[in-house]
């Protein structure tokens, strides 16, 4: 594909050349608009195509908190065991909330799971029993 690609881009440097700088300039003026359009159609395409975005930003949560998404098959999520005293929630996530899902800033007392496009069955097991 690389090789295709340096061809190309090659071959239509050579064309520009041989047509001299006036039809040259005009030529890459009709590419520039097609490849204009080209890159509309992809981006409108991949705008397009993206789902709903899920989000948990700045949420406080004593528990846990799952987003799950796009899940065919069969979701299990088995709750750990309980704490003995109550906690207070883990800091702030850090990073940027982005793609479909994000969680910035949000705080939980248990586990942040984000499961997306996953194309069979899902299993959260508990953690082990706690001490």
């Amino acid at each position: 594909m690389v090789v295709g690609a340096v061809a190309a881009l090659g071959g239509l440097a050579a064309f520009l050349v041989l047509q001299g700088l006036d039809a040259a300039d005009k030529w890459s003026s009709v590419l520039s608009l097609f490849f204009t359009i080209a890159g509309f159609a992809l981006a409108l395409a991949g705008f397009l195509s993206r789902g709903p975005a899920q989000s948990a930003n700045e949420a406080v949560a004593g528990g846990s908190v799952h987003q799950i998404r796009n899940v065919t098959g069969d979701v299990t999520i088995r709750r750990g065991t309980a704490p003995a005293a109550p906690t207070t929630p883990t800091a702030p996530a850090t990073g940027h909330g982005g793609g479909t899902q994000s969680a910035h800033g949000a705080r939980a007392g248990g586990d942040l799971h984000q499961i997306d496009g996953v194309g069979g069955s899902v299993h959260i097991e508990p953690p082990g029993p706690s001490s």
